[in-house]
């Protein structure tokens, strides 16, 4: 029998005892590994063991396999950061190229209406009914009309400045340069104001 030995009684009986082991140092090492201790007779005094010849040789290595567990534990935090990190810049480049593309339609727009401009006209009509006998105003009644027209002429100079400097702010977010000075897009945007 295996972990077993000889035990004799009184009154002369031979009995095979199993030999039963005072700690689990499976658990222990887990314990150990998973613990806040620094170092291995830290872990084994609080737990209460002494520590013999016997004791260095069940806990020998544990302490290269807790150094291992913690280098694992820091690279896989330092991937879940990158990770992260890269998630939310390419949310922004998205969101930026979102935008851009916003500001791009509305540019446009707004270059098929430069040679259009509005025409606001107001007309105000007063009228007013008078008392002879009072020899005042007994009525009064007021009357605006507004018409708006759009007309086509020569193309508005400021709105051609206006138009080329959102094309180029456009040019600066497309070709946004992160801080290794590395372009993250390769757009361009060529703008010729001529007067």
């Amino acid at each position: 029998m295996r972990n077993a030995f000889l035990v004799r009684r009184k009154k002369g009986l031979i009995k095979w005892v199993r030999w039963v082991a005072k700690y689990d140092w499976k658990q222990l090492e887990k314990e150990y590994i998973l613990s806040d201790f620094k170092s291995v007779s830290s872990f084994l005094k609080d737990k209460g063991i002494k520590q013999n010849g016997s004791t260095k040789s069940r806990t020998k290595g544990w302490k290269s396999k807790k150094v291992l567990k913690e280098d694992k534990k820091s690279t896989k935090i330092v991937e879940k950061v990158i990770e992260k990190e890269s998630e939310k810049e390419a949310q922004k480049i998205v969101d930026i190229k979102a935008i851009a593309t916003d500001l791009a339609l509305n540019i446009i727009k707004a270059n098929s209406q430069l040679e259009k401009y509005i025409i606001k006209t107001k007309k105000k009509t007063k009228k007013v009914e008078y008392d002879i006998w009072a020899k005042k105003p007994s009525k009064e009644e007021i009357k605006e009309e507004e018409d708006i027209e759009i007309g086509e002429g020569i193309v508005d100079k400021q709105g051609l400045k206006q138009l080329a400097s959102a094309l180029k702010d456009l040019n600066d977010i497309l070709n946004n340069n992160n801080e290794d000075g590395k372009e993250n897009n390769n757009f361009e945007i060529n703008v010729k104001v001529v007067k």
